[in-house]
């Protein structure tokens, strides 16, 4: 691209990238990009800039320390914005290679040139042309960790094809959105599919004991990924034997796959057929998690989830599995559906039963005998760097689980949690 590309009268338009030209900060480029040539006034044209500087300043300060797209701020800023579009070229990009035999294909390189002018827009000239500020922030080079070089290298290159296929390559390999930057998700309080911050998850070589049922959900989930097969998973047994951290522990597993994983809390139930529409055809594997489920008095959110079930994943969605936990032997009660006569008693058993049945695998868990639980504090104890004789540590392990009235590998994660807070007081 040569200097008069880089620098057209007027901002081009795009076919695919419409809303990403909505955005608040590329409106506030707009008016940047015009002013060449352009009517417009010194205020709106100070006011656009120092919009777009506080955006992409706390862009930047939000970011420090994260693999980037790009080693340049603008570069970077650009780059993030388009990769957060989800438009009809990206999720295409999403799920194939899209080829040059395309019939929209020249549109689309129409939109890559648009593109590849914001990227290299010249902040250097443009406020030597225009002295309303001191720091040009655009150019810093700031993030020195970068996710893929193939996607910068074919921007910088400034050719519309390379970074058609670059751009194309990212997303097909990394993701789209959200789904790109983050492993898990949440439903607010309006029914939006909202990320939750990235944060470090156990791995499963921190969970000490239950080895067969760590094995059955990692082959499950393997093959739920690698061939969108694989069962919906009941844990169920007693409290605090790691039920929840299991599941949990399978986003360190399997970091860098397609495995996404939404969290559905109890009285969420009625929003699954929503989510699961919306979810259905992107190319991810999603785990939609519940935590500690049952059923009490609520019949439509019970019939609701076993129609789901039996129906829409099992039939009709292969990208999405259920994995739910459970601390009750049968996850309807009787207070659902309590009969008195014996005809109906019978009815009511087969509900119960005919639920848990609806998943394929079902994981069993129960409380430690006091042999494990030393063992699992012992383990622990060692990976914290706790200092304590094995026989002072055990007498104290004892004395914490009978003050707790619970044996279980959380309640020996919390001895460990204190004596690490004292050990790091006396040091």
């Amino acid at each position: 691209m040569n200097q008069q590309d880089l620098h057209p009268t007027q901002y081009p338009n795009f076919t695919f990238f419409k809303s990403l030209a909505d955005r608040p900060s590329l409106k506030a480029f707009e008016c940047l990009f015009d002013a060449n040539g352009q009517s417009v006034s010194y205020n709106d044209l100070k006011a656009a800039y120092f919009t777009l500087k506080s955006e992409v300043s706390a862009y930047a300060m939000a970011h420090f320390d994260d693999a980037r797209y790009a080693p340049t701020l603008w570069h970077d800023f650009v780059l993030a914005q388009i990769l957060a579009d989800d438009n009809p070229l990206t999720m295409r990009f999403e799920k194939e290679t899209v080829s040059s035999d395309h019939p929209f294909y020249p549109s689309m390189l129409s939109d890559m040139h648009v593109l590849l002018s914001v990227y290299h827009f010249d902040w250097q000239v443009f406020l030597a042309e225009n002295p309303i500020d001191a720091q040009n922030i655009f150019d810093l080079t700031l993030f020195n960790t970068i996710k893929d070089e193939g996607l910068y290298t074919a921007f910088d290159s400034g050719n519309e094809t390379s970074t058609f296929n670059a751009l194309n390559a990212y997303i097909k390999s990394r993701g789209l959105g959200m789904f790109e930057s983050h492993q898990c998700f949440k439903i607010d309080t309006k029914g939006n599919l909202v990320p939750i911050p990235p944060r470090k998850y156990k791995s499963m070589d921190a969970l000490i004991g239950c080895d067969a049922q760590k094995q059955q959900l990692i082959d499950n989930t393997k093959t739920f990924i690698n061939h969108r097969a694989g069962l919906n998973v009941l844990l169920k047994g007693d409290m605090g034997t790691g039920k929840s951290t299991m599941v949990k522990a399978l986003l360190d597993t399997f970091a860098d796959t397609s495995l996404r994983m939404i969290e559905i809390k109890k009285d969420q139930i009625g929003e699954l057929p929503s989510v699961i529409s919306r979810i259905k055809d992107r190319p991810y594997a999603f785990i939609l998690f519940v935590d500690d489920l049952s059923f009490d008095d609520k019949e439509s959110d019970f019939k609701r989830f076993k129609n789901v079930l039996e129906g829409s994943l099992e039939d009709n969605t292969p990208n999405v599995r259920i994995y739910a936990t459970s601390n009750k032997r049968h996850l309807v009660s009787e207070s659902m559906s309590e009969r008195t006569d014996a005809v109906h008693a019978k009815d009511v058993m087969e509900e119960k039963l005919s639920l848990s049945s609806r998943f394929g695998l079902v994981l069993s868990f129960i409380a430690p005998n006091q042999k494990e639980y030393l063992n699992i504090v012992r383990e622990m104890a060692k990976a914290a760097g706790i200092t304590m004789s094995d026989t002072e540590l055990e007498g104290a392990a004892i004395t914490w689980e009978l003050r707790h009235l619970n044996r279980s590998g959380r309640t020996a994660e919390q001895f460990i949690t204190y004596l690490s807070g004292i050990q790091k007081q006396e040091n």
